[in-house]
């Protein structure tokens, strides 16, 4: 009887200093990114500063709910936005590697040396010759101004995506801060801070489906 109590006092120590090395070592893999899929942002170039705002932002709210059980909801609501935020910064960095094959200064010059000569070679047997060129050369153009123009959108929304972001993360404190002395949860404020935080979520989905109307409903990210 004795050995069976000994037995049993050991396995609730045990279990006392496993479970919390447990929910640390899940709380690290949350905070962890994912594994990277597709093309990365380079180091130091606009998508990638935007995400690691955001990510900052993510350890930041973990951090701060982790001791606040009624408001981990809103952590994972952040770390939905944050796997979009990396979804669209590859998205951003397709947009970059594909404008770095048009060499855009050149085809300008190109283009007016074209004008020129397609004016001058009117009625010539180069004629359609050099009309196809210039149009070659104004294919490639129109597709390099469409691509910076979804990349400019793309990152715009980036942007207002962790600034609106970041003003959750405060206002999440201020909460916090009103519920502790208050000793309630204010629940209006917190579905109200759940909801913009999915609208943060469905904007960077509408914005890439808009610059890739290719993407449709099966490539949402993350539902």
């Amino acid at each position: 009887m004795v050995a069976l109590v000994i037995v049993l006092v050991v396995i609730g120590v045990a279990a006392l200093v496993t479970v919390p090395l447990m929910i640390r070592s899940t709380r690290r893999q949350r905070l962890e990114p994912g594994p990277a899929v597709g093309r990365q942002p380079l180091m130091g170039s606009p998508a990638q500063v935007w995400t690691s705002r955001g990510e900052r932002v993510l350890r930041e709210l973990n951090a701060t709910t982790a001791e606040q059980p009624a408001f981990v909801g809103l952590a994972a609501d952040a770390e939905q936005v944050v796997m979009e935020l990396r979804i669209t910064a590859g998205q951003v960095a397709e947009l970059d590697h594909a404008l770095a094959g048009i060499p855009v200064p050149s085809l300008e010059d190109e283009r007016r040396t074209l004008t020129v000569a397609v004016a001058e070679a009117q009625g010539t047997p180069a004629a359609a010759d050099l009309a196809r060129s210039l149009a070659a050369v104004d294919a490639r153009l129109g597709a390099a101004a469409r691509q910076r123009e979804s990349r400019d959108a793309l990152l715009a929304r980036m942007q207002a995506t962790v600034m609106e972001l970041e003003r959750a993360r405060d206002e999440l404190a201020e909460l916090i801060t009103s519920t502790t002395s208050a000793f309630s949860v204010n629940s209006d404020a917190t579905a109200a801070l759940a909801g913009r935080l999915d609208g943060l979520r469905e904007g960077l989905v509408e914005v890439r489906g808009a610059a890739n109307p290719e993407i449709g409903p099966a490539g949402q990210g993350h539902p």
